[in-house]
């Protein structure tokens, strides 16, 4: 009984790690364009939430904490990522977003102050492709979330709350 237990965990590592690789290939080309041009804009986030495609595809939400303030937001030309500081979190956990701002909405939302209790803090909704498929990612900073917004709508993003056709590679 203990071998099967030690093989159903081995097997869910092997599903997780092979998701991920299969992500990070797919979007290769992607992160190579991206990462090839200077960084314009750079900041900590302190939570993101992805709302997209699952592994059966249906949709799936996972909310990523950031590790000790370890995820960034980081502008670089027309394009920008979201990604973990940590590149072994990026690697295994696959915790990184690249999104060409031309095909990218973004909505600034603000949540309505509550009577009791804390609020919560105001959030940059960003929808747009990864792999041809859509995904939102909720991007929640609890301080200067305005100079988030600066960078991605001077980046390219569409303020607004639709989705934008996939521009068609050639």
């Amino acid at each position: 009984m203990q071998y099967v237990l030690a093989a159903a965990v081995v097997a869910g590592f092997a599903f997780i790690i092979s998701r991920t690789w299969f992500t990070r290939h797919r979007e290769a080309g992607l992160r190579r364009e991206i990462r090839a041009k200077s960084i314009t804009f750079r900041t900590s986030v302190d939570y993101i939430k992805v709302m997209g495609p699952g592994p059966l595809e249906q949709g799936r939400e996972e909310i990523v904490p950031g590790f000790t303030n370890q995820l960034q937001l980081i502008a670089r030309g027309d394009a920008f990522e979201i990604s973990s500081a940590i590149p072994l979190v990026r690697a295994v956990l696959g915790v990184e977003y690249y999104f060409r701002a031309h095909e990218t909405t973004v909505e600034l939302y603000r949540v309505v102050p509550r009577i009791y209790g804390s609020d919560s803090p105001a959030r940059i909704v960003v929808r747009g492709w990864q792999a041809g498929k859509q995904i939102q990612v909720v991007i929640v900073k609890k301080h200067d979330l305005q100079a988030a917004w600066d960078a991605l709508v001077s980046a390219g993003a569409v303020p607004g709350t639709g989705w934008i056709a996939l521009a068609k590679q050639a």
